[in-house]
């Protein structure tokens, strides 16, 4: 099977464990889930629904990524495989 015929344009899935996935980035933050929530400009319902099944919409889910990334092994811990986050240098 070629990945276009396991993952067809248009058609993105969660992983099952997405909800583990998401309390796991949550303890990493160290953040309870009302700041988590304010840290992504998402409301708070819209974490619980997330941890209760609910797929994020693709702004949201831009979101969570840019959140993730600065988490330590957010990203990682978020697509459940090894990621590198490599940062540009900030010049002054």
């Amino acid at each position: 099977m070629t990945p276009e015929q396991a993952y067809p344009p248009g058609v993105a899935l969660m992983p099952e464990d997405f909800a583990e996935r998401l309390v796991t980035l949550k303890e990493r933050s160290g953040l309870p889930w009302e700041r988590m929530a304010v840290c992504m400009g998402v409301d708070p319902r819209q974490l619980w629904r997330w941890r209760h099944g609910a797929s994020p919409g693709g702004g949201a889910m831009l979101s969570l990524v840019r959140f993730a990334t600065r988490v330590p092994d957010g990203l990682s811990c978020l697509l459940g495989e090894g990621v590198m986050v490599v940062r540009p240098e900030r010049r002054n």
